[in-house]
């Protein structure tokens, strides 16, 4: 084992991941069933909170939605993915706890290579890890089980990925809990120093409850969206917002307003990001979050 062949390891071992979940749904429709991992996205996106057993996924699930999982002090008490709505300002987004993930679930340990599934579907991936218990090592085995899974976190697409259609790239944050221990924010700061750079992350205590605004606005901006407001002339903008992804322009807005508004549009006046209130912009002009929008064709 070298250089030369972690690569082509991490290649044979997605593979494999791949045709373990393909042999598991053969196998779950040959006997009639079993629990089923699908979760069906609701809300502006969806997000995996993906941890190891003991980590606080499902105290954070409780503290964060209107969800109530069973939360116990034993490895894997949540043993098939649990949704919950989480309320964001104006918009709502799904998170979903998936059962815990150890080192070699990826290859079958556990509860197997099933659960990654959940985190391959989502818009976005939160690392839920226990700051008490050597929160960098649970990174790493985390880290280490999604990308054999073909799961790539917070990097870009490079040339070397382009052949391999079984590999999906996620946006995803770190989410300290526990942070109520003693010791907690050293061992926090000592994350952030190492991992810093390469993921956003917050120190919680989903059992002092407290203020959980920080921490919604982190996954609200790992899904690097944006919430746009259309208005008519001399009315009021809508209370209900169109979520697009983070670069869209405005003829992305008149698209998803309707086709034809979309060809025959000729220019738009911008509320919020613009020079001044109303300004007149051009079809291609890029939009920021929460800005107004008012459509001309």
């Amino acid at each position: 084992k070298h250089k030369g062949t972690e690569k082509l390891l991490r290649t044979l071992k997605r593979r494999l991941a791949k045709l373990r979940q393909e042999l598991q749904k053969q196998q779950s429709r040959r006997v009639g069933g079993g629990p089923s991992f699908a979760v069906k996205k609701e809300g502006a996106a969806q997000v995996a909170l993906v941890g190891m057993p003991n980590s606080g996924k499902s105290m954070l699930l409780r503290w964060l939605t209107s969800a109530k999982p069973e939360v116990g002090d034993y490895p894997f008490t949540t043993r098939e993915p649990v949704p919950g709505m989480m309320q964001f300002e104006d918009i709502q987004i799904q998170l979903v706890e998936v059962p815990a993930l150890i080192e070699g679930s990826s290859m079958g340990r556990g509860l197997g290579a099933q659960p990654l599934g959940v985190a391959r579907n989502a818009d976005a991936v939160a690392l839920v890890v226990d700051v008490s218990a050597d929160p960098l090592k649970q990174v790493e085995t985390l880290v280490g089980e999604l990308e054999t899974a073909g799961i790539m976190l917070n990097r870009g697409e490079g040339l070397e990925d382009m052949p391999n259609e079984t590999l999906v790239h996620r946006r995803a944050v770190i989410i300290a809990t526990k942070g109520d221990l003693r010791g907690a924010r050293e061992e926090f700061e000592e994350l952030r120093h190492t991992l810093g750079d390469q993921f956003p992350m917050v120190l919680v205590s989903a059992v002092q409850g407290g203020d959980p605004e920080e921490l919604k606005r982190l996954i609200f901006e790992s899904l690097e969206i944006i919430r746009v407001y259309t208005k008519r002339p001399d009315e009021k903008p809508s209370e209900r917002s169109l979520v697009l992804p983070k670069g869209s322009t405005v003829l992305d807005v008149a698209g998803a307003v309707h086709k034809d508004l979309a060809r025959d549009l000729k220019f738009a006046r911008v509320w919020g990001s613009a020079r001044f209130p109303g300004q007149q912009v051009p079809r291609d002009y890029p939009l920021q979050d929460k800005d107004v929008v008012e459509l001309h064709a």
